[in-house]
């Protein structure tokens, strides 16, 4: 079956017809297509040409359809999508400035990031990679901090969050001079990366290879295009804020599971039991030598020593809570005492000879 180039010619016409365009429209001469293409040996070949042929004409009509402006944000939200694919913040930092390159189409773009009181290259694209000017750029940003210093471009971006252009790099007072000094750009923008309520970057753009001076309709698209980088950062640190969240969450209901699987096989006790007595060298029924308590002083005391509170001693020894702290008042007084910490550390420092008086 033969293949013929004027039926795809005839169909991109229709379109322009379709849009207006007159067929002498000027830049229309690439849809200039070539002799019929006949069957042949080599029809993979020439399947190959007509394909190659075709798309450079769609790319043609393409642009003459859409308007500058609106060509200009579709690349922009595909470099966004490109962009946005990172998965973490080092590919979305690589991935910046070779899409806003194709998106603004510059020849140069630096992605910076601002930490306090300073601006940090991150990392950079050029269209032009081995002319000595691409060295010396590598050269000076690699490693580099460079200080907002007042009156500078950079930091009135920082401060005012807007985005510039530089029609004029050589007659500008606020620009960078060991940037300038390499980067031999006669105009270039410099726009903010706001994330949340924070300038976290900055975006040095220029077609210094090209030697194509950039305009306003430049300046447009290089905000478009950090305004999205902004909340694509904002959007990342969002999801990790959620992950560390849910990371908490799940760690405190793990625990909580644990607690409650801890409580429902404890073994149940229908009784309290009194605390132990802590260790001492005599049962605690047992009389203390030369203290000058009574019996029920005594036993009172050895339940204090041990820790039992008023409640726990009445219970043990079934009397009422108010005849407990009596007994207490008076073995603190025999003591020359003020409370029931000093009695024990007296006792626990001169064990059975506390030397109470009555």
């Amino acid at each position: 079956m033969a293949l013929r180039r004027e039926i795809v010619d005839a169909k991109l016409r229709a379109m322009l017809a379709t849009a207006a365009l007159p067929p002498a429209a000027p830049g229309l001469d690439d849809l200039r297509l070539a002799e019929p293409l006949a069957s042949g040996d080599d029809e993979l070949g020439k399947l190959d040409e007509l394909f190659a042929a075709t798309e450079r004409a769609m790319n043609a009509v393409t642009e003459k359809l859409l308007p500058a402006p609106l060509l200009a944000a579709r690349r922009v939200n595909l470099a966004l999508d490109h962009v946005q694919a990172g998965a973490t913040l080092t590919d979305v930092m690589r991935a910046v400035p070779s899409e806003l390159c194709w998106a603004g189409d510059f020849d140069r773009v630096l992605f910076s990031r601002v930490e306090e009181s300073s601006w940090v290259p991150a990392t950079w694209y050029t269209t032009d990679p081995g002319s000595a000017a691409t060295v010396a750029f590598g050269q000076l940003v690699h490693g580099s901090r460079f200080t907002l210093s007042n009156g500078s471009i950079e930091a009135e971006i920082v401060r005012r969050r807007v985005t510039a252009l530089v029609t004029d790099a050589a007659e500008e007072t606020r620009t960078f001079p060991p940037l300038l000094s390499v980067a031999e750009c006669q105009s270039y923008i410099v726009a903010p990366v706001v994330s949340g309520e924070a300038v976290v970057g900055l975006l040095h753009a220029d077609a210094a290879a090209s030697g194509r001076r950039l305009a306003e309709a430049d300046r447009v698209t290089l905000r478009a295009f950090a305004d999205g980088v902004g909340l694509i950062l904002e959007r990342m640190a969002l999801v990790e804020a959620l992950a560390k969240q849910r990371h908490l969450i799940a760690d405190a209901l793990a625990a909580a599971e644990r607690a409650v699987a801890a409580i429902a096989d404890a073994p149940v006790s229908l009784a309290p039991r009194p605390p132990e007595p802590i260790a001492t060298s005599h049962r605690a029924e047992e009389p203390l030598a030369h203290d000058g308590l009574t019996a029920r002083e005594r036993e009172v005391f050895a339940l204090l020593v041990s820790g039992a509170t008023n409640a726990a001693i009445a219970d043990r020894l079934t009397v009422s809570e108010t005849t407990v702290k009596s007994h207490v008042k008076h073995i603190l007084r025999k003591m020359h005492v003020g409370n029931r910490a000093e009695a024990i550390a007296k006792y626990l420092r001169d064990g059975n000879n506390l030397g109470v008086s009555r």
